[in-house]
């Protein structure tokens, strides 16, 4: 019969599409990762992946039972965690994923006030882009993850337990343009703005579009820090969270442009899995960012499923 370790081997498989990243995050050899896979195809008797263009996909019949072993494996770990637990109330482990702007502006802040209260528990961060980080929630790899949330969640295995809304301006150096500008005044300016594919990017772009503002785009990245430093250099202006800047240490260089146009508003959720436990660590972070008076971050009712 099929035990953990073959399960524990298909998973990471399923989200690599390599043998040999599997092995690394099982710390087991490859020829150990293939003879579990094998013995999986047996029990089920069928083909659990295959060959595509120098990776291994799953196939169908992979793919059908893949959330069951996830399920399962979830299970295990709580199980583990609330045994470890038990023994121990003070330790714990807390699995934190978040973008890379929220990570290097807000979550610091937020990581050392929960080291401070609970300095036995365990912390692991991890950084990503938004699908990254929503496959490392299903995997059962993180515990909870910041994210950017324009709307409901799209994957009834997810649920928001903590959500944010923000503004987002018109920002540029102190010298660049004049502190108030009509709308029209900005179209020749330069702008620093998010990559298209980027979630940031995506929300920004459907402001703009709405407001029928076509900007004169000189630079984009997925780097806020990048946009701020560009910003602050007088080589542009851009549309940036004011809790970006007020992160920033060198927030006084940077200048709100007032505009007719409307604030963009947008949200930022903490979101996790839905399972049957969650440990007395992950509560205990949970309630302490629910609690965090953020500047420009207003608390507003979670969202849940669709």
């Amino acid at each position: 019969f099929m035990e953990l370790r073959e399960m524990k081997s298909f998973v990471p498989l399923a989200e690599s599409g390599s043998i040999r990243e599997a092995s690394l995050r099982c710390n087991l050899s490859p020829a150990a990762i293939h003879k579990h896979l094998k013995t999986l195809e047996s029990e089920f008797g069928a083909h659990i992946y295959k060959k595509n263009q120098g990776r291994l996909v799953v196939t169908e019949a992979g793919q059908t039972r893949l959330p069951f072993l996830r399920e399962i494996l979830l299970g295990y770990d709580s199980a583990f965690t609330a045994m470890a637990e038990w023994k121990d109330g003070k330790h714990g482990l807390v699995r934190v994923g978040a973008g890379p702007t929220f990570s290097s502006d807000l979550l610091p802040a937020l990581l050392k006030r929960f080291r401070r209260q609970f300095p036995r528990v365990d912390l692991f961060v991890e950084t990503g882009d938004s699908g990254h980080l929503m496959d490392r929630l299903r995997s059962g790899s993180l515990d909870v993850a910041f994210d950017l949330a324009s709307a409901a969640l799209q994957d009834d295995s997810l649920e928001q337990v903590a959500l944010w809304e923000s503004q987002a301006k018109f920002v540029s150096s102190s010298t660049l343009v004049p502190q108030h500008s009509p709308l029209k005044d900005l179209q020749t300016v330069p702008f620093i703005l998010f990559q298209k594919s980027s979630p940031m990017g995506v929300i920004v772009q459907n402001y703009l579009d709405a407001l029928n503002f076509c900007p004169n785009v000189i630079m984009r990245s997925d780097s806020a820090e990048a946009i701020k430093a560009m910003v602050r250099a007088g080589l542009g202006m851009s549309v940036l969270f004011l809790w970006n800047i007020d992160a920033d240490p060198q927030k006084s260089q940077f200048t709100i442009v007032q505009t007719e146009a409307p604030p963009l508003m947008s949200r930022i959720a903490l979101i996790r899995l839905k399972s049957s436990y969650t440990s007395n660590a992950v509560m205990k972070f949970i309630e302490l960012a629910r609690g965090v008076g953020w500047k420009h971050l207003r608390p507003v009712k979670p969202l849940h499923g669709r």
